[in-house]
């Protein structure tokens, strides 16, 4: 999620080499299935910049260093030559499938999306519907960093495996998209009426502070919430007695 955010903005700075080296990275110490997350960014990337720059700088940078780092640092804690990378993907795709573990309906991401984002995640979805009113506005580059919410989606969404987490990649994207959607809302409007004090206009501009207004409480309530139904145990761990001699590990 972090390395999503970090080279999406990097993207959009116009930094494609050291966005093509985040995202390679993700995917070689992260997580290998979060290459569809920043699959466009990468690709477009060397596209649109100079290609032999940000592939030498990014891309086969990042895989020399972290795959040979990735390699030392499992064979230290293995005791053996190993990658957990390719151990992972033998495990999902090699053995007995992810489905071993629960499975869940084709609507479990979009129910767990809006149970999380509230408002904001079908305002996210609805990045695509008014993507052709405001393609005039919206930067192309804004597009390619929005474009890996709908693939993840779709691809997770088909696997017979879900959880709560594998939606984390995608966060940040959700919050984009729905920024541009909501931020895009007045212009709709703007179009049709000149002047910047019709009626129309300013309606559109109260419904937008309306709308992140929800947005803004819906989020404190669930945060809320999440502090006062789950910190029973983090309460109790922080009343236990510690010394310099000795300190319990609490693993949460």
């Amino acid at each position: 999620m972090y390395n999503v955010t970090l080279s999406s903005a990097l993207f959009l700075l116009e930094k494609h080499a050291w966005a093509v080296s985040v995202a390679a990275i993700e995917v070689i110490v992260g997580w290998p299935f979060s290459v569809l997350v920043v699959l466009p960014v990468a690709v477009y990337s060397l596209i649109k910049g100079y290609f032999v720059k940000v592939f030498l700088s990014g891309t086969a940078t990042s895989l020399l260093i972290f795959v040979i780092l990735s390699f030392v640092v499992d064979h230290y804690y293995y005791g053996k030559w190993t990658s957990s990378v390719l151990n992972l993907l033998y495990n999902v795709w090699g053995g007995d499938g992810s489905h071993l573990y629960g499975t869940e309906g084709i609507l479990f991401y979009f129910r767990n999306g809006f149970n999380n984002f509230k408002i904001c995640f079908v305002l996210a979805l609805l990045f695509l519907a008014i993507l052709p009113f405001i393609k005039k506005k919206c930067d192309l580059d804004l597009f390619v960093v929005i474009s890996p919410m709908y693939i993840w989606l779709i691809f997770m969404s088909l696997q017979p495996h879900k959880e709560e987490r594998f939606l984390y990649p995608i966060y940040p994207l959700i919050c984009v998209a729905a920024a541009v959607v909501l931020e895009s809302f007045p212009g709709r409007f703007r179009d049709k009426y000149a002047t910047e004090d019709s009626a129309m206009i300013i309606v559109a501009k109260v419904l937008r502070s309306l709308v992140f207004g929800i947005i803004l409480c819906a989020s404190h309530s669930r945060t809320f919430s999440m502090l006062h139904g789950y910190s029973a145990s983090q309460c109790v761990f922080s009343g236990l007695h510690t010394t310099k001699k000795r300190t319990l590990y609490s693993g949460l």
